[in-house]
């Protein structure tokens, strides 16, 4: 939710009339919140928790086989993250950056909801963006998709078409030259971007941001981790060196977990 939109909810329901709870609108939108409650519970935790530990078995997996740790998409992935790491930890902050991602990401999806869009600001201290749309994606968007590592990806698949990313392309920088290849920028910057995504994600969601108690907290941070878990997923089967391991191992694995809980719950219960 745009910080104009909760602060005129505030207000709202500061100065609500007497009998609003009984309005058709208020109704559809507590029991649509207790449906993203019932959801979040019974379908959406499972699913975390499969998924979590099908993720902890391709990690373990990979990391006992040297190839995976060794492979060049892992090693500039880690740098970039590590050099996030070393940016945050030195006290830089780009507070700007972030609230620009997240609200182009509320805008974008907005639009493409079909919603119109009023006005939008960015700034330091905060943003907004009024629409006259609102759904759980529109909501959301900032914590399921990170918005610069899209960008990156989408900018380096347009070069793709026109350039070899895979071949080392001379480079001179005053009087030497060296060989650059483009993967490897790729893989960095995706490392650095997620990374950055994350950090402000975890800490939007321990602020307890207005986007989440809209469509319910439980909800919401289900949602958000299991976007990001299949997002892990997808970038550790683009990093992986084996040609066999591909989305059909990863449902099979993600079976494979889901059939061992359910057999031990139901040995518990029997």
């Amino acid at each position: 939710m745009s910080t104009a939109n909760l602060r005129r909810h505030l207000h709202e329901t500061r100065n609500r009339p007497a009998g609003i709870n009984n309005r058709k609108d208020v109704k559809r939108d507590r029991l649509l919140l207790r449906v993203k409650r019932w959801i979040g519970g019974t379908l959406l935790a499972p699913a975390c928790l499969v998924t979590a530990v099908t993720l902890s078995i391709m990690l373990w997996r990979a990391m006992t086989r040297m190839e995976f740790l060794k492979s060049e998409e892992f090693i500039f992935f880690s740098f970039g993250g590590l050099l996030w790491g070393g940016i945050y930890l030195a006290g830089i902050r780009p507070v700007t950056a972030y609230v620009l991602g997240h609200e182009l990401s509320h805008y974008v999806t907005a639009r493409l909801f079909g919603g119109r869009v009023f006005d939008w600001k960015v700034s330091a201290a905060g943003g907004y963006v009024e629409t006259d749309k609102s759904n759980t994606w529109i909501t959301l968007a900032p914590y399921l998709i990170p918005f610069y590592t899209l960008i990156i990806m989408v900018v380096f698949g347009l070069v793709g078409l026109a350039l070899d990313m895979q071949a080392a392309h001379p480079v001179s920088i005053w009087h030497w030259t060296v060989n650059l290849r483009p993967t490897r920028f790729l893989y960095a910057l995706v490392g650095l971007t997620w990374c950055f995504h994350a950090t402000y994600t975890v800490k939007t969601v321990i602020a307890e941001q207005g986007d989440l108690k809209r469509n319910g907290e439980f909800f919401s941070m289900m949602l958000i981790f299991l976007f990001n878990a299949f997002l892990l997923i997808a970038l550790f089967l683009a990093a992986s060196p084996s040609p066999g391991l591909g989305f059909a191992e990863v449902a099979r694995c993600w079976w494979s977990v889901l059939s061992g809980i359910v057999g031990w719950v139901v040995g518990l219960v029997w």
